[in-house]
């Protein structure tokens, strides 16, 4: 058994969260296979992954990524498509894509990554490998390329999995899609454990922010109102008499944030980064309360029954809070004062108790749901 993973990874946590819990099903299910995953999404390689499969690079990406040969081909006028071969694992039985949110106006797709879809996809297809799309969020469609993507993959996948009935909505909507193929899911990570960082006991029990660059390139505020809104945050978190603290899900950029916010409140707030995915859930997971921008740190908290608050550049966190049958946990970016009383409410012993009473009761429903999915895939 051969199975190629795509769009997961360990450029960030949220991409790693996925990338385990697509190995741990695998575990479970084909405890034999060899799965292959490209250079480019595990730079710290195949060591840092905790698993017991045989885990292995797709052919040639390492050398591909190390020598630079697609900025080359491109300065000499190669055709890219050459390269794009060098994903493809001929033999393979399953290709299950986690990318999250690829497939989107928002990310301007190119005519470059349109060819390197079909240059992967077509020769597996035609060769009777499996393609799944994993949950993920899809859309808006209204630009030509973002529908020319959504016609390959409905050409090419057994199954596309949106995440929400937004996606599914915008799926249908462009008019290219088989929604034979199509079933709805949440998020699937809910049934990876995190493992606790033992060397922050001392933030047990504390409020957990999790900033997102995204925040601002995507234009939804400015760098410094972001600051002050988390700052905001931090001091009406610290009235609690609670350990509080930032935390990097992502990389440099979040990492930034989180300092540039520690320095704007005088250095009275931890720094929690470079902690691996599991380490980063684990810790979410501890926590009592959860502000986040980050979409997995949200998922981590509310499968884990932390009660949270987010902010949002994307309809994917609105929609994940539906699935916990939750609403009005979203915090404007221009009201701290309502802000303010939003924290102030989730900090109340007893509203932050009946919030984990409730997630106890959706998240059994979720894990179910999860499960259903593997199931449907494995079923093809």
């Amino acid at each position: 058994m051969k199975i190629v993973l795509w769009g997961v990874g360990t450029n960030n946590k949220g991409a790693e969260l996925m990338l385990y819990a697509i190995l741990q099903e695998i575990e479970r299910k084909f405890p034999d296979a060899e799965v292959y995953l490209s250079y480019s999404r595990i730079k710290q390689g195949i060591g840092y992954i905790h698993t017991s499969l045989d885990f292995k690079l797709t052919p040639y990406s390492e050398f591909v990524k190390r020598k630079n040969l697609y900025t080359r081909f491109r300065r000499w006028h190669l055709p890219v498509s050459i390269l794009n071969q060098t994903n493809i694992v001929k033999d393979a039985d399953w290709f299950i894509d986690g990318s999250g949110f690829a497939f989107t106006d928002q990310r301007n797709i190119k005519d470059e990554k349109i060819q390197m879809w079909h240059d992967m996809l077509c020769p597996l297809r035609k060769r009777g490998c499996k393609v799944v799309f994993l949950p993920q969020a899809f859309g808006p469609v209204d630009m030509p390329n973002t529908k020319r993507a959504f016609a390959l993959l409905s050409d090419n996948a057994d199954l596309i999995m949106p995440r929400e009935r937004v996606s599914f909505d915008y799926l249908r909507a462009s008019g290219v899609v088989d929604m034979q193929k199509v079933r709805m899911f949440t998020d699937f990570t809910s049934l990876v454990e995190g493992v606790f960082p033992s060397k922050y006991e001392q933030l047990r029990s504390g409020i957990c922010i999790i900033p997102n660059f995204r925040m601002i390139d995507k234009g939804m505020i400015s760098y410094d109102a972001y600051i002050r809104l988390l700052a905001v945050i931090i001091s009406e978190g610290k009235k609690s008499g609670r350990p509080v603290y930032l935390l990097n899900h992502e990389g440099i950029k979040d990492e930034k944030l989180c300092f540039d916010c520690q320095k704007s409140v005088g250095d009275e707030v931890e720094v929690v980064t470079k902690l691996n995915a599991l380490e980063v859930k684990g810790l979410i997971a501890s926590a009592y309360l959860v502000v986040t921008s980050r979409f997995h740190g949200l998922a981590s908290a509310l499968n884990s029954c932390v009660p949270s608050l987010a902010t949002s550049w994307s309809h994917k966190y609105e929609e994940l809070y539906h699935d916990y049958d939750l609403q009005d946990y979203m915090l404007p970016l221009n009201d701290n004062d309502a802000v303010v009383s939003r924290v102030r409410e989730l900090l109340n012993i007893r509203e932050n108790m009946r919030i984990r009473g409730h997630l106890e009761i959706q998240v059994s429903k979720v894990k179910a749901q999860t499960r259903e999915m593997w199931d449907c895939i494995w079923n093809l």
